[in-house]
């Protein structure tokens, strides 16, 4: 039914969206990039206070070597149970160091849909508050990051491991609106190519600061914490209270 004119247009001209963008790189690789250009600049910002990118580098390096020594490294899925703050952001990019992935697990969430998620995942560790080690019924290790670290010395180097851009980087839960919640598989490469198509498509001022007020447990949440934090932009994270009331944010 569709004349020359017509089928090339819609078979390739409108789906020639092939471009270019970092295919080979996994996200920490972005974020240990910018740490090198950036080091002293403000990457992220928690009720009144700050982080330096190489403060959270720092941070994120000691994590990645204590999940090592708890059995992490490619292919093992982490449980992040955890509030928003600097230690969430710090504990995503130490998995993600150590060649594994994380699963969110949002503290609201109910006992028994945390636990389950944690037993058809097969997590074998959990990063998460002494407050919240209540919840976690299942058989894995447990990590408490609200554990004070600054008192250890940073490694003289970036965590290394056999992380690959084809490897999963994060797995979410669905809703479990229509059936058993099913667990989503996210890779490096596919993270980064929707980065890398926004910063094209939405482009950041030096001057400007992102907020990250999604809960982990949903897809946006990715964007909003390293979509400005690989740019050397400032991101501002949102205390729970303050996003589920934005006019008390002033």
């Amino acid at each position: 039914m569709l004349g020359a004119a017509e089928r090339q247009q819609l078979l390739f001209e409108w789906n020639d969206t092939r471009a270019e963008y970092p295919h080979g790189a996994c996200i920490h690789e972005l974020f240990e990039a910018q740490v090198e250009r950036t080091p002293d600049a403000v990457a992220l910002e928690f009720e009144q206070q700050s982080l330096t990118y190489r403060e959270l580098n720092d941070d994120a390096n000691r994590l990645a070597h204590e999940l090592k020594a708890l059995g992490a490294g490619p292919g093992t899925l982490v449980g992040v149970l955890l509030e928003r703050s600097f230690e969430m952001v710090a504990s995503l990019l130490a998995i993600l160091k150590t060649g594994g992935a994380y699963l969110p697990l949002d503290p609201g969430y109910p006992a028994q849909r945390l636990n389950f998620m944690l037993a058809d995942a097969e997590a074998k560790i959990v990063l998460t508050q002494e407050k919240f080690s209540p919840l976690v019924a299942v058989s894995t290790k447990i990590l408490f990051v609200d554990q004070s670290r600054r008192g250890i010395s940073p490694p003289a180097r970036n965590f290394k491991s056999d992380a690959r851009a084809d490897g999963p980087a994060y797995v979410i839960y669905t809703s479990g609106s229509t059936g058993t919640p099913k667990g989503v598989v996210g890779l490096h490469r596919g993270a980064v190519n929707r980065f890398s198509w926004m910063w094209k498509t939405f482009p950041f001022s030096p001057d400007e600061k992102s907020c990250q007020k999604t809960s982990l447990s949903f897809v946006d949440s990715i964007w909003e914490i390293f979509g400005a934090l690989l740019q050397g932009i400032p991101t501002v994270l949102v205390p729970n209270p303050a996003a589920k009331e934005p006019a008390s944010a002033g």
